[in-house]
């Protein structure tokens, strides 16, 4: 049976592992270049047709390798806690919506230069995502 000294001095050991973990985060360049890759998906829509899916396989492939070596880096995957569930499904629902609209106005409008302006708003927004969510007590 654990005496009330054991106890606390688990709950200690488990409440300093939980504060180093949770001071573990990325650097500020990590949002930025995650934010760059993004835009450089919706950038290769400007690329002639055979160039453009394998611009985006390779713009994909090096997004996953920067995921990667940022988890190995750190030692521990990013903290997921509700609002950065909901930050992601804002994200997503923001990154698609504009996807499609760019896509709609350069089918029917006839204006590829509409990539550019959809790829500015998209990466922005994921850094203003990003911005708010530290600022609503994700921790950081």
């Amino acid at each position: 049976m654990p005496t009330r000294e054991s106890a606390a001095e688990s709950l200690a050991l488990v409440e300093e592992a939980q504060a180093a973990v949770g001071s573990i985060t990325p650097g500020r360049w990590y949002q930025a270049t995650m934010s760059a890759f993004v835009a450089a998906i919706f950038l290769t829509n400007l690329l002639p047709d055979p160039f453009d899916i394998t611009a985006v396989g390779i713009v994909f492939v090096g997004m996953m390798t920067f995921v990667v070596v940022q988890v190995r880096r750190m030692g521990v995957m990013h903290r997921a806690t509700p609002k950065t569930g909901r930050q992601l499904t804002v994200g997503a629902i923001m990154g698609i919506s504009v996807y499609i609209a760019a896509l709609v106005l350069e089918r029917q409008a006839g204006m590829p230069w509409v990539w550019v302006p959809a790829a500015l708003l998209v990466a922005g927004g994921i850094l203003v995502l990003e911005k708010n969510s530290r600022k609503k007590g994700i921790p950081a």
